[in-house]
């Protein structure tokens, strides 16, 4: 009996001992989620590209997919993110964000986390975008945008 609580003592101490140690990862929320909807009837879509990524910088996250929804990142050094998405080689899909980014210090091991906040809408060639969501999450638990075709 004693062992046992000798190495719940030792997993203990050893947790504990960990504690001084600042979590620096997941500081930022800097995530969007992107839900493809039908107009009518209200359920799920799913989206056939060829591509998509985003246009400055010039990133390809993937290419032939069918996409239903998506967590997509923000560029938290700019104040607006620009995605694509090509349907096919002639017919690309165009999802123009904009948001507040701010930066705040955290601690000398982990430096500085970037807050968004305000997203908007500001430019799109989809049927119809709906903003649900105007702050992205740390981890993409929810959905920011919904867009109708």
């Amino acid at each position: 009996m004693w062992k046992k609580g000798f190495w719940l003592g030792m997993v203990a101490w050893v947790a504990v001992g960990c504690l001084d140690e600042p979590d620096c990862y997941l500081l930022n929320n800097h995530l969007v989620g992107i839900a493809f909807r039908k107009i009518e009837p209200n359920e799920a879509d799913t989206l056939a590209v060829t591509g998509f990524g985003t246009l400055t910088p010039p990133l390809r996250f993937s290419n032939d997919t069918t996409l239903t929804r998506l967590i997509l990142p923000l560029n938290y050094f700019q104040d607006e993110t620009t995605f694509f998405f090509d349907e096919s080689e002639t017919v690309r899909r165009v999802l123009r964000l904009s948001y507040v980014s701010q930066a705040q210090f955290v601690s000398d091991k982990c430096g500085e986390k970037f807050v968004l906040s305000g997203l908007r809408i500001e430019e799109h060639n989809f049927d119809s975008v709906r903003l649900v969501r105007d702050f992205p999450t740390r981890d993409g638990s929810s959905i920011q945008i919904e867009i109708f075709r």
